[in-house]
Order: structure tokens, then sequence, then C-alpha cells
């Protein structure tokens, strides 16, 4: 953009120094008019900048993001904010329900799963893949109903999702998430390394 600018600025300052040398023009008022233009550049640069750090906002569509007002994604620059990713199917009906329970019944790890494929189908969204995760946060609840969070081979699955482990994590053991038998919670913020999909 800049190197666009510095080019007609000189085609504007060599049209001036011509029609100048040819006895035309007034100096101080092609000066003036370069200056306007480079002004004016400068403000659509600086528009086009900002326009990258407007809210992108990402939904499964669900009944719940409206009810509570949120989205499961929020990309921001080149950073992408997800949501904390409950162990739900984003399969939804037409009231925005899920076709499946993925909670009812399911361990630590299934659960797990489910969440950290709700995070990748959010990054997905944008172009962006768990590689740009920079911060990765899980909330356990160690009981819930008649599920016991054994941790088991949790290690594995997040190595699954996570094979370059290049991001930070805190898990934190909490009573009483949103669902009856929910165990776990995720949520992570990525830095996209390309701009990837607007």
């Amino acid at each position: 953009m800049k190197s666009a600018q510095a080019v007609l600025i000189a085609a504007i300052l060599a049209m001036a120094c011509f029609i100048t040398a040819c006895g035309g023009v007034d100096e101080a008022r092609i000066e003036e008019i370069a200056r306007k233009v480079a002004q004016e550049e400068d403000i659509k640069a600086r528009d086009e900048f900002l326009k990258e750090f407007a809210p992108d906002n990402f939904g499964f569509g669900g009944a719940l993001e409206k009810e509570w007002s949120h989205a499961q994604g929020c990309r921001v620059g080149n950073f992408i904010f997800v949501s904390g990713q409950q162990p739900y199917d984003t399969n939804l009906d037409d009231k925005g329900m899920p076709l499946t329970d993925l909670e009812t019944g399911r361990n630590f790890e299934q659960q797990l799963t489910t969440c950290l494929e709700n995070v990748q189908k959010v990054l997905a969204h944008y172009g962006s893949s768990t590689n740009d995760v920079v911060m990765l946060q899980g909330f356990v609840d160690l009981q819930a109903g008649k599920n016991k969070a054994d941790f088991g081979n949790a290690a594995g699955v997040i190595t699954k999702f996570f094979p370059n482990a290049q991001q930070s994590m805190t898990f934190i053991s909490v009573d009483d998430l949103f669902g009856p038998e929910q165990l776990i919670e995720v949520n992570a913020i990525a830095v996209m390394t390309s701009l990837g999909k607007k």
C-alpha cells in the first residue's frame, strides 16, 4: 500500500514539475494537491487495516446461542477466541437443539473428544486448525450425576488433537458445569499465522 502511494505521489510531483517547466502552474498549489492525495491514501490504508479488527462471529445456530447471547467463536484480526465447548452434538434440529445426546452416560475421554472436535469445527470455520492454538483451557467436574471423571487416556486424546504440543494449557477442577452429566468444557485462543478465510 505504501509503495503504491509513493508511486502516485512521485507521478503527481513529476507532472507538476513538467507543467511548471512549461510555465503553467503554481508550485505551492501542486504541493498542496500532492499532500491532499497522500492524506487521502493514508486514510484509506488505515481504514483497510482497521477492518481486519472488526469482530467476525461464528455460531452453530443452536438455541442456546440465542438464549445466552453468545457466539461459539469470534475472530479479531488474527486472533480467534473459541467459547467454552461442551460435549454437545453440533448437528441440530429445526429448533436448534442437538440431534444426539453426546453427554449422558459418556465417560470423560468421550466427552473431551467431543469438546475438542467442536473446538476444531470453530477453528476450521476461520480457515484455522489446532496448530494455531496458543491457549487451551479445560474445566473439569470430577463428578456429574452418575458420571465420574476418570482421566484414563485424556493425555492421548489431547495429543491426538495437538500433536505439536505447542499450546499453553490449564485444566481446572470445578463444581457443576452446565449439563447434568457434563464432566468437561474446553475453550481456546488461537493466533493465525496467515489471514485465512474472512
